[in-house]
C-alpha cells in the first residue's frame, strides 16, 4: 500500500513539474512574440514615414516635369517646398515670363528612386528620371539624375533642395 501511495505521489509530483515547465515555456514564448510584434510595429512605422517621403518626392518631380504652366507649377511648389527648395526649383521665379508661340509637352517615361534617411526628419533621394519633351512636335528624350532633399516640418515632408546632377 505504501508503494502505491509513493508511486502516485511521484507521478503527481512529475505532472506538477512538467506543467510548471510548460507554463514557463508558454510565458517565454508570449514575451518573445510581444517583442517581435513591437519590432514589427516600429518597422511598419518607419516604412510608412519612408513611403510618405517617397510619395511627396514623386509627386514633386511629376509636378516639376509636368505640363502645367510655370505659374501653376510655382503655386503648387510653394505648398510642397521650403523657401530654399522653391528657390532651387525655380531660380527665376521673380522674373516676368515671356509669351512664346512654342508648344512644349513633357512626358515622364520612367522614374527610379533611391533614398537615404539622414535622420528622422530628413530624406535624401537620388532619382533617375527619363523625360520626353516635345517642342513644336520635335521630340527629345533626356535621362537625368536628380537629387532632392526632403525635410519634415509640421508633420509633413517638404522639398528643401533639388539639383539636377547630370544628364545620363
Amino acid at each position: 500500500m505504501k508503494k502505491v501511495i509513493f508511486c502516485i505521489s511521484v507521478i503527481t509530483l512529475l505532472v506538477i513539474v512538467v506543467c510548471g515547465y510548460l507554463v514557463q515555456q508558454s510565458r517565454a514564448e508570449e514575451q518573445s512574440v510581444k517583442e517581435k510584434m513591437h519590432v514589427m510595429a516600429q518597422e511598419k512605422k518607419a516604412l510608412n514615414v519612408q513611403s510618405k517621403a517617397t510619395d511627396v518626392n514623386q509627386a514633386f518631380l511629376r509636378m516639376l516635369f509636368g505640363n502645367q504652366s510655370i505659374e501653376d507649377k510655382q503655386k503648387q511648389a510653394k505648398v510642397k517646398t521650403t523657401a530654399k527648395g522653391f528657390a532651387m526649383a525655380f531660380p527665376s521665379a521673380g522674373e516676368p515670363q515671356k509669351e512664346t508661340d512654342l508648344q512644349v509637352v513633357n512626358e515622364i517615361d520612367h522614374i527610379e528612386m533611391y533614398h537615404r534617411e539622414g535622420n528622422a526628419a530628413s530624406y535624401q533621394f537620388l532619382t533617375v528620371i527619363e523625360v520626353t519633351t516635345s517642342v513644336n512636335n520635335i521630340r527629345s528624350t533626356n535621362k537625368m539624375l536628380i537629387q532632392t532633399i526632403l525635410v519634415k516640418q509640421k508633420q509633413q515632408f517638404l522639398v528643401d533642395n533639388v539639383l539636377i546632377l547630370t544628364n545620363l
